[in-house]
């Protein structure tokens, strides 16, 4: 029979086996009640859900319409989309009653409207003299002042008159004088497949004599053809479309789309996209310097243009020869 301390040294093993089995249990209870919190109860608790997915917007048109890689000779679209979108709206009015048409003193040739820079929108506008000349908005013309330049008319406001409208496909009168009899040389103008030549347009064949091509950069120009371009500047309007081109909110210069290998410009050795820089070291960033560099040319024995064209700087220059 065991004494009595032989029987507290066993209680005491017992006791002892039995407290570290429960504390393992308990550690291993506690980890696992751990790992069921942490990896279930905040995602209940705290989940929240999800937010819808965005919906993807279009992507803006604008830079596609801007290059126009499918007809690099029409160039930016928007500008024209801008134009048109108000074709059908409503005559504009000043004061209680529409505007009306202005006297046949002047007539509108061809008009540049940049909507995005009013004071880049230029019309050549023929006065009775036949002399056809740029202005812009704040101008005056015949004893009127440009009030607004529009891609189909324009508002002028004559001195003491109202406001009236100068729009470019008015129909003239018919004269009702009777017609002479055609010569041989206007016959063969007329005839089939040869397209009718523009009222004020220089003929072809006349552009062909005036100008001699010495290089892709370097050609000669006849005098009387080149005073009769600075007097016909809705000529040189119509061979081109002329945008200005903006860099960082910057104009460095002005853009020439639409122009044809047989075309005014197209003959002078500019190309389509070519951007103008300067022409005799006058700035085309700014309408002020580029109306003065118009003026100034009509002295000139040598005109030098600097363009940038596909990135490269180029210089083109012309000899007037008399």
């Amino acid at each position: 029979m065991a004494n009595p301390r032989e029987r507290w040294i066993r209680l005491g093993l017992v006791l002892g086996t039995l407290a570290g089995v429960a504390f393992f249990l308990a550690q291993g209870a506690m980890a696992l009640l751990g790992h069921a919190l942490l990896a279930e109860g905040p995602d209940e608790e705290f989940r929240l859900p999800r937010a819808p997915a965005a919906h993807t917007a279009k992507k803006d048109p604008v830079p596609l319409l801007r290059r126009n890689i499918f007809d690099s000779a029409t160039g930016d679209l928007t500008i024209v989309v801008q134009e048109t979108a108000g074709a059908d709206d409503e005559p504009a009015t000043i004061g209680d009653g529409p505007i009306g048409k202005c006297d046949d003193s002047v007539r509108l040739v061809a008009a540049v409207v940049n909507p995005n820079r009013r004071d880049w929108s230029f019309a050549a506008i023929a006065e009775a003299s036949g002399n056809t000349l740029l202005y812009r908005e704040g101008l005056s013309v015949a004893g009127k002042k440009v009030l607004s330049i529009g891609s189909q008319g324009i508002l002028l406001q004559p001195s003491g008159g109202p406001v009236c409208e100068l729009t470019m496909f008015s129909l003239e009168p018919r004269s009702g004088v009777i017609s002479q009899p055609k010569d041989d040389d206007e016959e063969d103008e007329d005839k089939p497949g040869r397209p009718p030549t523009r009222e004020g347009a220089i003929p072809s064949s006349e552009l062909e004599a005036g100008i001699k091509k010495i290089s892709d950069t370097k050609f000669t120009v006849q005098r009387s053809l080149m005073d009769k371009l600075l007097e016909n500047q809705g000529e040189l309007m119509r061979s081109a479309r002329i945008i200005p081109h903006e860099d960082n909110g910057k104009v460095v210069g002005v853009k020439l789309y639409g122009i044809r290998r047989n075309s005014l410009l197209g003959r002078l050795g500019l190309q389509n996209g070519d951007m103008l820089r300067t022409i005799n070291g006058y700035d085309m960033t700014s309408p002020d310097k580029a109306l003065e560099a118009y003026a100034r040319l009509q002295s000139a024995n040598n005109i030098t243009v600097s363009a940038v064209r596909r990135g490269q700087a180029t210089n083109i220059d012309y000899e007037i020869s008399e």
